[in-house]
């Protein structure tokens, strides 16, 4: 499976305005192609994916707007399974996955889930599988090309468990700082250099609003 984040952040890596804040604020920077070429990446890909912040921040339906029939598999990891059963994920007719643990298991509301037409698989004992998810993502749902679009706690467990290939960034020309704000990858991180993950650049394009750089995996 190829795995790929595809981010929008500013010049210093930051997602939004603030913890708790929604990255849609930052989409209003990008012009009505910008989004388009958002939408048809989406279109290339199987599966996308988005942590449980994601859903509780920005309700997404993470849908690709401009192409019929071509809206990939939403896939929503989520340790506790603590996810509103409002959420646009689960309300609309597309196709969701919702990813928990056997800490999380809560058969009354995995239950709930499937009752809505959406699957709910268990994948680790206290924290989500990634290795695991993505062998089984490959074999029963046919996905071999994977989006992801998280926040920076579920990118840092992505990376940390080597399941990221390639790296897409759409990055804003201005500063947010903030020492507590969400960044591209967050987490535990590494306080050694030779345990860091190694990327090399393979593109950069200048655009009006934004610069679009692209990374991939040093194996």
């Amino acid at each position: 499976m190829k795995t790929t984040i595809f981010s929008q952040v500013s010049i210093d890596g930051k997602l939004t305005l603030g913890a708790g804040n929604s990255s849609k604020e930052l989409f209003s920077l990008f012009s009505s192609q910008d989004i388009e070429f958002i939408h048809l990446f989406r279109g290339k890909v199987q599966g996308i994916m988005v942590g449980k912040n994601t859903i509780l921040t920005d309700n997404p339906f993470l849908t690709n707007r401009y192409e019929e029939n071509k809206n990939p598999i939403r896939i929503i990891p989520t340790a506790t399974l603590d996810i509103p059963l409002d959420c646009n994920v689960l309300s609309d007719t597309g196709r969701t996955i919702v990813v928990t643990t056997e800490k999380g298991r809560d058969e009354d509301k995995i239950s709930q889930i499937r009752a809505m037409g959406k699957d709910c698989i268990i994948c680790g004992d206290e924290k989500v599988d990634f290795v695991k998810l993505e062998r089984l993502l490959e074999e029963n749902y046919g996905i071999t090309d994977l989006m992801v679009e998280g926040g920076g706690f579920l990118n840092w467990h992505m990376v940390n468990q080597d399941r990221v290939d390639e790296i897409i960034l759409m990055q804003l020309p201005i500063i947010i700082g903030g020492a507590s704000n969400i960044t591209l990858v967050d987490g535990d991180g590494y306080q050694e250099l030779s345990f860091a993950k190694k990327f090399k650049v393979v593109d950069i394009q200048p655009k009006d609003n934004y610069t679009l750089m692209r990374y991939k995996k040093v194996i």
